[in-house]
């Protein structure tokens, strides 16, 4: 037996998620796991299911059974979490240290990889393996995921997760705008905990946008 994890979109017929439910049990599949998300090309249905085929298998008896844009992965018993604790947890951790903010969005969304970045654009043809996260003028993270591409459900996860990092409206009010004698307008905020990382690479000598 071995744990995958499946995401399908479905159309949105009664009958549909009986349908993959059933081509499934047909496998030997137990489904222990089932969430819904929106995304740009519909409906995507996410389960994590305990079964003994292997995932070229699964995908093309889901193929089979009406799914679309069928994905397959492997998963593990560890992320056989209740979904919402889990993100309450990471955002307690998030609370008490907001400079991790993107070690945590990459556990949140089971991201490969998540850093800082300063000063990028965002494509106008994201690549869906990406996730670029805003959390402040020319500041932002980048989540990357190769084998299961990021939904719009986890995208606005991911808005609201890191809104928890930002200053407080109090700290936020201190910001004022100081004239250079050069005429050059600076914004000065207060420096906060999130800032953390940043100045770190001030310090080392690799000069970013705060």
């Amino acid at each position: 037996m071995g744990f995958l994890r499946i995401r399908t979109t479905v159309d949105e017929r009664p009958g549909r998620l009986a349908s993959l439910a059933a081509a499934l049990a047909a496998r030997g599949g137990n489904i222990l796991g089932l969430s819904v998300q929106s995304d740009a090309a519909g409906t995507v249905d996410e389960f994590v299911a305990d079964i003994p085929a292997n995932p070229e298998t699964v995908r093309e008896a889901l193929e089979t059974a009406g799914g679309r844009r069928v994905q397959v992965v492997e998963a593990t018993a560890h992320e056989l979490t209740d979904e919402p604790t889990r993100a309450l947890l990471l955002a307690s951790r998030l609370r008490t240290t907001p400079w991790r903010l993107p070690e945590l969005l990459g556990e949140l969304l089971r991201a490969d990889d998540a850093r800082w970045i300063y000063g990028e654009v965002v494509s106008d043809l994201p690549d869906p393996t990406q996730l670029v996260v805003p959390v402040a003028p020319r500041r932002a993270v980048r989540l990357r995921r190769s084998e299961l591409p990021f939904t719009l459900t986890e995208a606005a996860r991911a808005a609201s997760f890191a809104r928890l990092a930002q200053p407080s409206a109090e700290q936020r009010g201190d910001e004022r705008t100081v004239k250079l004698s050069d005429g050059v307008e600076v914004r000065v905020r207060p420096l906060t905990s999130i800032n953390r990382e940043a100045v770190r690479d001030l310090r080392g000598g690799h000069y970013a946008h705060v």
